[in-house]
């Protein structure tokens, strides 16, 4: 069709020219225009046809320059035989984390997330359906804005289904190209090795590899010594797409022929295929790299657990060895030895939210060689699912098993009972309820129910549809205020602890020693915080767009890198 338009005639078999294979498509959509690159002995012709339904009219006819025709005439790799089939998955993080469901389903949420029927940067990734790292989604923004020739930081609904498409096409083809503008940000056609390091630690991030996101250093030079032998300081982008079209027979040749480091020794180690079918292999295999890359989650779990579990049975046998257990038996025993668990979890709780305190020892020790600190959040949801298993095991061997025993003993067995319950014996359930400790602790127990749940990700990220009625009882503003009422949890909780029956001497009733010195932290903590507030902003940049009003602003004395512009003070 482009010849007849051309030239107003067919063309003859020795004018046909030859379609350059991987060079562009004339296929697909029925939209806009569409651009391909023929060769005619040892010239290079772009066309371009403006493609309106069923018509097609030529909008440029062109020579291409000499460093497009050597980049057309490199060799082809054949995608079925080369190590494409195991480069796809290397490559999966690209698309892998856009939703399934379809346009409509993207379209759906776009009108949703559209301020003034546009899209902004920020949503991008919710918009998409890719789910788990927004900064992630942004760089992927910017590297199909950037191919695109968009600068402004927002999309329309023909832009997203434009990026969308290319983001939902699973060919390798595509998503090496994907890959390779997400890494070359200048569009130069060099990778240097910041440009490597970062789209490591991006990819990680998005996948949750922590551990490959912590070594993005040492795989950034295992990539740039093999594919910069000369210390250039970057790579080509031919060379990265020759590293990865090319067949695993080459890839063993490559690494056994160069044999320029120890570096590149481990990568082609890395790359190379296993042969070993073995089952067993396989799982042990995947035990020690789950082992490699979260050691040090590992440990630190481990020691919480073994303190917790060494906590109950101190205290579980203390009780077993007491007169009270021939009248309550295992269920006293099981309940104290919850409550000594509880205390400790209660205690350890407020460590992983002293933000201040885990900068400081992150920045000034050697301590996170070992400790994983940027897990404190997941820590302190840990220990939170400790305390409701203490929660449940210590209340509810209370409240079923203890007190209905003790109600129902025989005048010989509670005789012993009389030092801690009087001389009579507790003549209903209600005794114990309206007792200190009892409505201390269903207080606690209804206050911590209230803020667990209000906790959970599908009520603090308010996840309800609009017509629950619950919809407007969630989010993070009520999970932000429940989280408060453990300032009352706190005081109820000593309060608890000194209201004991079993126990008399006041240096036995160890509630207030396990939480005295993580309050004192945590309070001055907030005190900080509290004084923080109050420092002084410069406005460093304002921006309108579309009838939206973005403002940066930081401290004086920090520099701020808002992603529309660098700014400092």
């Amino acid at each position: 069709m482009a010849d007849i338009e051309a030239g107003g005639k067919p063309a003859t078999e020795s004018d046909t020219a030859t379609l350059i294979p991987n060079s562009g498509n004339l296929e697909g959509s029925i939209r806009a225009t569409k651009t391909c690159r023929f060769k005619d002995n040892d010239e290079l012709v772009e066309i371009t046809l403006d493609v309106q339904r069923d018509s097609a009219s030529v909008q440029a006819v062109r020579p291409v320059a000499a460093e497009a025709a050597v980049a057309a005439a490199r060799k082809r790799y054949d995608r079925s035989k080369s190590t494409a089939a195991v480069a796809l998955k290397g490559l999966q993080f690209v698309t892998a984390k856009v939703g399934t469901d379809g346009w409509a389903a993207v379209e759906k949420r776009f009108n949703h997330l559209q301020v003034d029927g546009v899209l902004l940067r920020s949503r991008f990734g919710k918009c998409i359906g890719m789910d788990g790292s927004d900064e992630f989604a942004v760089q992927m923004f910017d590297a199909l804005a950037r191919k695109r020739g968009i600068v402004k930081e927002v999309l329309t609904k023909p832009e997203l289904k434009e990026f969308w498409e290319q983001l939902s096409d699973q060919g390798f083809d595509n998503r090496l190209q994907t890959f390779i503008d997400m890494v070359d940000k200048n569009a130069d056609g060099r990778i240097t090795v910041e440009e490597v390091k970062e789209i490591i630690a991006l990819s990680a991030s998005a996948n949750k590899l922590s551990k490959i996101k912590e070594r993005a250093d040492e795989y950034a030079a295992l990539i740039m010594e093999e594919l910069d032998p000369k210390n250039l300081g970057y790579i080509e982008l031919e060379s990265l797409e020759s590293l990865l079209l090319q067949t695993p027979s080459e890839a063993v040749a490559r690494s056994t022929i160069t044999h320029s480091s120890k570096l590149s020794k481990a990568l082609s180690m890395r790359l190379a295929p296993s042969k070993d079918t073995s089952p067993i292999r396989h799982y042990w295999l995947q035990f020690t790299f789950f082992v490699e890359e979260n050691w040090k989650r590992i440990w630190v779990a481990a020691l919480w657990i073994s303190i917790c579990i060494a906590l109950f049975i101190w205290k579980f046998i203390q009780y077993r060895n007491r007169a009270v257990f021939n009248i309550m038996g295992y269920c006293v025993a099981t309940a104290k030895g919850a409550a000594e668990t509880l205390k400790f979890n209660m205690a350890l709780v407020l460590f992983p939210v002293c933000r201040n305190t885990i900068t400081w020892i992150r920045s000034k020790t050697k301590i996170g060689a070992v400790v994983p600190f940027n897990d404190n959040i997941n820590f302190h949801k840990v220990i939170a699912a400790g305390v409701a298993v203490g929660v449940v095991l210590h209340a509810g061997a209370h409240l079923t098993c203890d007190f209905p025993l003790l109600l129902h003993a025989s005048d010989a067995k509670y005789e012993p009972m009389k030092p801690f319950f009087g001389e009579t014996r507790p003549p209903n359930y209600w005794w114990f309820v309206k007792g200190t400790a009892g409505w201390t602790g269903i207080v606690m127990v209804v206050l911590m129910s209230i803020s667990f749940v209000l906790a959970q990700p599908w009520f603090r990220r308010n996840k309800l549809k609009d017509s629950n009625p619950l919809k407007k009882m969630t989010g993070f503003n009520a999970f932000w205020f429940t989280h408060h009422l453990f300032a009352i949890v706190y005081a109820l909780l000593i309060v608890h602890g000194t209201s004991l029956y079993l126990t008399k001497e006041w240096y036995k009733k160890t509630t207030w020693m396990y939480i005295a010195y993580p309050v004192f932290l945590y309070s001055c903590e907030r005190i900080v915080r509290l004084f923080r507030r109050h420092d002084s902003v410069k406005i460093q940049k304002l921006q309108y767009i579309l009838g939206m009003c973005w403002l940066f602003i930081c401290p004086s004395h920090l520099v701020s890198n808002t992603g529309v512009g660098s700014t400092s003070s």
